[in-house]
């Protein structure tokens, strides 16, 4: 696979679960495993991969980038071979992530500058989207049964 990736900030791109003989040096931080992107220039990597299936990640390394840009790849089984496990109906990838109503920029420097915790995000995002809005007052009330089984679903998955 090859990746042209253009920024305007420094960043790093690795992409995690891939091995990537003969480049090693594209997965890791800035200024240790590899220099970063320059603002408005562009980066050509060449992404091998061996024997990788399924769903790895992606996402920036520099500063709080990573909190804002990440994906999923996902990675099919060679014609001819079959999943390590019942094929599945569908194939969606969900992504979970995080939103903030200031610049993510700026909650960094405010964080280096204060020495404190920086501030949590303002929301969670699944697949980008902030999910729905409910119109809510305090003299109604809000069944909660559908985030009550994603909760429930979520930690039986992944925790």
């Amino acid at each position: 696979m090859a990746a042209e990736i253009y920024s305007n900030i420094n960043t790093v791109n690795p992409r995690h679960g891939v091995k990537q003989p003969k480049y090693p040096w594209s997965d890791g931080p800035e200024y240790i495993t590899q220099c970063p992107i320059q603002p408005g220039g562009k980066f050509s990597q060449k992404v091998i991969f061996s024997e990788e299936e399924g769903t790895l990640w992606w996402h920036a390394h520099s500063d709080w980038t990573r909190a804002t840009v990440y994906g999923a790849i996902v990675i099919y089984p060679n014609k001819g071979t079959k999943y390590p496990f019942p094929t599945p109906h569908a194939d969606v990838p969900i992504i979970l992530g995080e939103w903030w109503k200031k610049d993510i920029f700026e909650i960094f420097d405010e964080f280096r500058a204060s020495g404190a915790d920086p501030n949590v995000s303002d929301a969670y995002t699944i697949n980008g989207q902030p999910g729905d809005l409910y119109n809510c007052s305090k003299s109604g009330t809000m069944p909660l049964y559908n985030c009550l089984y994603f909760l429930f679903y979520f930690c039986l998955i992944f925790l």
